[in-house]
């Protein structure tokens, strides 16, 4: 046992420790941020023939457009999955060396303010192969108990591979990704996915808010969007000839 005058004086201790991490905490602050706005000097909004809006942005050392379907939200339902997807370019104009992390998050502004992180292609990738694994085993175990289906479950097994096969190479090839850029390799760009099967999401209103925050070292840049932009906003998509 410790001696009295110890024991006394111990929880003081204890008690200076947890004030003193308060301060530290507290003291913790995240980078800058800085906001598109259509009356910017070098912010433009665009609708493009291809059915895409674009905001195009121009910052210091950076030229970033962010790209967006203006069906996006109907597609994103009927998307495996279901996530959210948006397409960043990023042009390095400096003379010496930007560290692009490639780090994109997604505030749903009418939920709540929820805000969620990019879908990482690696691990997404693998979990949609696991869910492919799982229901190849599923669909064997099922055909044995019911033969008379083995069709029916085999041809529903195999679309759902296909689809997720597809997925996965179109996330190897096509993602965003982190790099350094600089004057020989000065651009940066691809499809980000963020994750919408979240019980404060629900189902998407007619028209939504959302903020994309794209975090850097030393700031954070906020791209604010509505889909569609304006009410009953509609592009007249051009046809290939």
């Amino acid at each position: 046992m410790l001696p009295p005058r110890i024991s006394r004086r111990f929880p003081v201790i204890g008690l200076c420790v947890v004030l003193a991490a308060v301060p530290l905490v507290a003291r913790k602050k995240q980078p800058p941020a800085v906001r598109w706005s259509a009356d910017t000097p070098g912010c433009e909004f665009q609708r493009g023939d291809d059915g895409r809006y674009r905001w195009h942005w121009v910052h210091d050392d950076l030229d970033m457009t962010l790209l967006v379907d203006s069906q996006e939200l109907a597609k994103s339902r009927h998307r495996l999955y279901k996530p959210l997807s948006v397409f960043l370019s990023v042009t390095y104009k400096g003379q010496g060396k930007f560290d692009f992390p490639a780090d994109l998050r997604m505030q749903f502004v009418r939920h709540h303010n929820v805000t969620e992180g990019f879908l990482d292609p690696t691990e997404f990738s693998t979990q949609m192969q696991n869910d492919v694994d799982t229901l190849v085993f599923d669909t064997e175990r099922e055909i044995k108990k019911h033969p008379e289906m083995s069709e029916e479950k085999t041809n529903r097994a195999r679309e759902f591979q296909k689809e997720v096969a597809e997925f996965i190479e179109f996330l190897s090839t096509q993602s965003l990704e982190p790099t350094i850029l600089t004057p020989g390799n000065p651009e940066a760009h691809g499809w980000v996915f963020f994750p919408t099967k979240n019980k404060w999401l629900g189902s998407w209103k007619e028209r939504e808010d959302l903020i994309l925050h794209v975090w850097m070292k030393d700031r954070v840049y906020q791209f604010p969007f509505s889909l569609p932009p304006t009410e009953g906003d509609v592009i007249l998509r051009k046809r290939d000839q």
